[in-house]
């Protein structure tokens, strides 16, 4: 390069606007920075917002399967209790035609209420990305493992369901007319006859060695609801403390 070329190059360089140019450039790749942490709190914010919504609807649907699982036990016990009272009456003796002897019978031969909650809000953590909005880690646990507690407690249910359409009905009307234990039922008394739900002579209904095994069986299975049914009601209160406390720190 000759002297003067070399000469006409530096000029150049010396008459452009550095420090301009450094500014811009600066200004450049602060805005795309701030272009991206706007993104990023815009996303953390549909985040919480999308999670609080989940929170919420979870909150709701584990309220009201609460209530029906207590329901469901309360209903195990009385028919538990059920079960005990039947077999103290002494073989050979009628069971007593009282109400109160008579929905002790339809509780142990004729229902069993069965524990069905869906999936809601539940499934929608479990089949999206809920699971990843969750931050409480021990409440996601809970949740993931909820629909197996729910399958093990609709195993009991169908050996009840079971027993009821193969043996226990089938026995009871067997023995006696079952009008009168099933018009216990409010839903079911309502348009029943009266010389259905309350015929007059009334079979008695004798109790037995058949009958003792059959309520005996009934109760067995009952026992083994109970057992099972406590930890999902232990997991369905700690959801909720989880999810009350998620929602708190939330607001």
């Amino acid at each position: 390069m000759g002297a003067n070329a070399y000469n006409q190059t530096m000029t150049d360089s010396q008459t452009l606007p550095w420090k301009r140019l450094l500014a811009e450039a600066v200004a450049i790749v602060l805005s795309i920075l701030l272009a991206f942490a706007i993104d990023a709190w815009w996303d953390n914010r549909s985040d919480r917002h999308a999670e609080q919504v989940l929170l919420q609807r979870l909150q709701a649907d584990f309220t009201e399967i609460q209530s029906a699982i207590l329901m469901i036990e309360a209903e195990h016990r009385e028919t538990s209790a059920a079960c005990i009272a039947l077999m103290n009456i002494p073989e050979g003796s009628p069971v007593p035609s009282t109400a109160e002897y008579d929905r002790m019978v339809a509780l142990v031969f004729l229902t069993s209420r069965t524990f069905n909650p869906g999936m809601g809000a539940a499934a929608a953590f479990l089949n999206s990305e809920g699971a990843k909005l969750a931050d409480n880690q021990p409440l996601a646990d809970l949740l993931l493992s909820w629909p197996g507690l729910v399958e093990e407690l609709q195993e009991e249910d169908v050996f009840l369901q079971q027993g009821l359409g193969l043996r226990w009905i089938p026995f009871l009307k067997s023995r006696v007319g079952i009008g009168p234990y099933l018009a216990v039922y409010p839903e079911i008394n309502v348009g029943l006859p009266e010389s259905v739900a309350n015929p007059q002579p009334r079979t008695p209904l004798i109790v037995d060695s058949e009958l003792v095994n059959n309520v005996l069986d009934r109760y067995k299975l009952q026992q083994i609801a109970l057992r099972d049914i406590g930890p999902v009601i232990d997991a369905v209160d700690e959801i909720l403390r989880l999810l009350e406390g998620d929602l708190d720190d939330n607001f």
